[in-house]
């Protein structure tokens, strides 16, 4: 077994290991080894399409040729359909399933109906309307870790909080702006770099996102909250036509509490690049 590929006795070893010919449709590669770009730690991911009703008890993580590690989750049709209705689920699998490789295919199932339906996939203002709902309602779910970093900034050597934060007002804001923006995601890896491609020249978003992940520069978890919270009211303001009825209340009131509790939140300045 070759790193960057799969030879042909991997994949028949693999077909023997997780077909089951009475109930799969499809078997598909997707990740790093569908791209060839696979590296010695890099896991072989599989997606698995099986007749509604099928269970199957093999999905989770298992060890090939005692090297490398295999991760495999079973599909039916109410889960694959909301990769075409759904924003968030459209953004993590459309670009993959685009080019994705299929070990079993029977009845061209994949190929001819869900693959090419990836690609044909446009994200429009149906779906758009759908995103800028999930968006404004991941915001206010994102508040509670913004509450936790100013809590932790309050108390002393409250690391709990300010790591719960930093999560949040990272990797959470980031969600939100991936949906907003319908950012169709060609794998977990490339998630960072693709959000940050698609803010433009928002180079200050662009600077507080980084600082806020600690990516660049030596600043502290309590600097990096800091950053998230500068963060989270630019943001704010930047998508407030986004933000729905219901939700409107709570992020307002979410960044008045930021800029009360830390009233100089905009005096740390971070630079820009």
């Amino acid at each position: 077994m070759e790193y960057s590929h799969l030879s042909p006795s991997d994949i028949d070893e693999l077909i023997c290991r997780f077909d089951k010919p009475d109930v799969v449709l499809a078997l598909i590669l997707m990740g790093s080894y569908a791209r060839n770009e696979a590296g010695p730690h890099s896991d072989i991911d599989l997606v698995r399409f099986v007749i509604n009703g099928t269970k199957l008890s093999d999905d989770g993580t298992h060890l090939f040729q005692n090297r490398v590690l295999i991760t495999i989750c079973t599909v039916e049709s109410k889960d694959y359909e909301k990769w075409f209705i759904e924003p968030y689920e459209a953004t993590k699998w459309i670009a993959g399933i685009r080019i994705a490789r299929a070990l079993v295919d029977r009845e061209n199932f994949f190929i001819n109906s869900l693959q090419k339906r990836a690609r044909n996939f446009i994200w429009d203002s149906r779906i758009q309307s759908r995103a800028d709902i999930e968006a404004s309602h991941r915001m206010v779910g994102w508040c509670e870790e913004t509450n936790k970093g100013l809590e932790g900034l309050r108390r002393t050597n409250d690391n709990g909080r300010l790591l719960n934060a930093c999560h949040g007002l990272s990797w959470g804001l980031s969600e939100v702006i991936q949906i907003h923006h319908g950012i169709l995601v060609s794998s977990d890896n490339n998630v960072f770099n693709e959000i940050e491609l698609a803010l433009g020249d928002n180079k200050l978003l662009i600077q507080l996102r980084r600082i806020t992940f600690g990516i660049v520069g030596t600043y502290s978890l309590r600097q990096r909250v800091i950053a998230g919270l500068q963060l989270f009211v630019l943001l704010a303001e930047q998508m407030s036509n986004v933000w729905q009825e219901n939700d409107i209340e709570i992020i307002q009131h979410t960044v008045k509490q930021i800029r009360h509790y830390v009233p100089n939140i905009f005096s740390e300045q971070f630079p820009t690049k």
